[in-house]
């Protein structure tokens, strides 16, 4: 995968959730506490996120942020069931892992 390729993917799920969300960028921008020109670069290629703005956007649209690189499924619909179930599982170790180190404490 090229960097454009992994661009494209985050840009395109992030567009994908706002408009489920019924979000206009400028809406997803004030919730995200990002400013709205930043949106539309973001969304019309011109600018990278940046760990921060990532962040910032996953938690606006109310998704844990390696959702945003996820293929979707108009993406390669073959592969759906099995992301599908490598997040039920990478979510499942998280939960365990963090239970983990609570006890520990």
């Amino acid at each position: 995968m090229t960097e454009d390729e992994l661009q494209t993917r985050v840009i395109q799920n992030i567009r994908a959730l706002r408009k489920k969300k019924g979000f206009s960028q400028e809406r997803l921008a004030d919730k995200a506490d990002i400013s709205r020109q930043m949106m539309n670069d973001i969304e019309g290629r011109r600018r990278w996120l940046t760990k921060r703005t990532l962040v910032k956007l996953a938690n606006a649209l109310e998704v844990d942020v390696h959702e945003l690189f996820i293929p979707s499924a108009q993406e390669n619909e073959k592969t759906k069931g099995i992301y599908d179930t490598i997040t039920q599982e990478v979510v499942s170790q998280v939960k365990e892992a963090v239970n983990k180190a609570l006890k520990n404490l």
